[in-house]
């Protein structure tokens, strides 16, 4: 039984690939963490229009009522790129990988331009970080630590209700689960952009 979970463990490890280069200081240094953030998300949204099919779509995937899909700006990039191959180093709809993507969500729904790694999107001082998942809110960057080389080697957005959008091997570019216990076994940190 123990072999058989460790396997399976093993396994699943295997489809999920990190994103980012070794950084050699210690995060829990480099960086002030928080327990609340103090900014919020809306103050860099920009509400745009979604249509209805879009709203009920996203609504049941993740599990909320469709009067609570409001940002159409995030919901519409998260359709056009959903569904893409992963692919490590990828920066494209040929294959992408989770840190390029964040680049690409944040530069077209926030106007904001993240650094390339997602190690390097815990560094960033516009970034501000809180540990609690109570405090998450839609537009958060929730960062994991999948491997041992690395503070932080994946990265996401956080939607609703547990949710997150993220580009993983097993998954491709997709939704996810932050109640999932691979993933509550490797999260680190969550991210808030300041307000600019």
């Amino acid at each position: 039984m123990f072999k058989t979970n460790i396997i399976t463990i093993f396994f699943f490890s295997l489809f999920f690939v990190s994103c980012g280069t070794k950084k050699s200081s210690s995060f829990y240094e480099d960086v002030s963490i928080y327990q609340e953030p103090m900014g919020n998300v809306s103050d860099y949204t920009i509400y745009e229009p979604l249509p209805e099919q879009d709203k009920i779509y996203f609504a049941k995937k993740i599990g909320v009522e469709k009067e609570e899909i409001l940002d159409g700006k995030l919901y519409k990039f998260i359709k056009e790129w959903e569904g893409i191959n992963y692919l490590y180093g990828g920066e494209n709809k040929l294959g992408i990988d989770c840190s390029s993507l964040m680049q690409h969500l944040f530069r077209n729904v926030y106007s904001y331009n993240l650094p390339r790694t997602a190690e390097e999107m815990g560094f960033d001082k516009n970034i501000e970080k809180f540990k609690s998942r109570k405090h998450l809110k839609e537009g958060d960057l929730v960062f994991f630590r999948i491997t041992d080389e690395r503070i932080i080697s994946h990265v996401g957005i956080y939607l609703k209700n547990n949710k997150f959008f993220n580009a993983n091997l097993s998954g491709g570019v997709s939704i996810s689960d932050l109640n999932n216990p691979y993933w509550q076994k490797f999260y680190v940190v969550s991210g808030r952009l300041k307000k600019r």
